[in-house]
């Protein structure tokens, strides 16, 4: 069984967006967080989706669920205070509700909704075959990584070799539920924000997955607007016949 896991819990504190989060905005008259669903429901490799939601909002996401069709969204539950926390209600729901130790766990931001299919299915094969996988996008740009106001030669990094971390990240069911629970309690040296860091924080190496798309995470009020951009070029494409 291949899940995919949508978390949609958010509040849109930097979207300034009169108290709606930012999953909910419509973009050409659709939520963003149905863009994403649609790629998951369509998706061959996703056999059931769980969406992870801030509880003040679930009848909410349930009826936008209801309203577009998505037959895969199998629950809807309530998120923790924090990512990690989230993460870790889904997999214990997951494994509540009959989930087995090699089934797959595709992780995604419910607000990355340009996400390609080939990618969520890349996902769920690395992560069959290795256990884990993260995807990633090669930087266009020198890179330079330094803590303090100067750089030298040796903090610059080759490009070839430097990726951003976008999404989504998969995991055997057992694998991440592990590393979850070992992970509460230890001393972090820095916040671990997602599963990969706290999957590789334990000692582990996880799988990369390269994407050349912009899979871009909306954020901020230009994150809206690019993604409106955008979405209006795949439909010229569409249209014009030049995908």
């Amino acid at each position: 069984m291949n899940y995919g896991m949508i978390l949609a819990g958010g509040v849109g504190q930097r979207m300034r967006s009169s108290g709606l989060p930012k999953q909910f905005l419509n973009v050409f008259g659709k939520p963003i967080i149905i863009y994403t669903l649609e790629k998951f429901e369509t998706c061959i490799d996703i056999d059931s989706i769980i969406i992870v939601c801030n509880s003040s909002w679930i009848d909410h996401m349930k009826a936008q669920a209801d309203r577009y069709g998505l037959k895969k969204v199998a629950a809807i539950i309530c998120g923790g205070k924090d990512r990690q926390n989230s993460i870790l209600n889904g997999l214990k729901y997951i494994k509540e509700n009959g989930g087995k130790e090699e089934d797959i766990i595709v992780i995604h931001d419910g607000v990355r909704p340009l996400v390609q299919s080939n990618v969520i299915s890349e996902n769920v094969r690395t992560a069959k075959k290795y256990g884990s996988a993260m995807t990633v996008r090669a930087v266009i740009e020198s890179v330079v990584i330094t803590d303090s106001d100067n750089a030298n030669f040796s903090d610059f990094k080759k490009r070839d070799d430097t990726f951003s971390l976008t999404a989504p990240q998969s995991f055997k069911l057992n694998t991440l539920m592990n590393a979850y629970l070992n992970a509460e309690n230890s001393e972090q040296p820095i916040p671990l924000l997602d599963s990969a860091l706290v999957y590789t924080y334990l000692g582990n190496s996880i799988h990369i997955v390269k994407e050349n798309n912009q899979n871009i995470k909306i954020t901020t009020p230009e994150d809206y607007y690019i993604l409106k951009a955008m979405l209006e070029l795949e439909e010229n494409k569409y249209i014009f016949g030049i995908c």
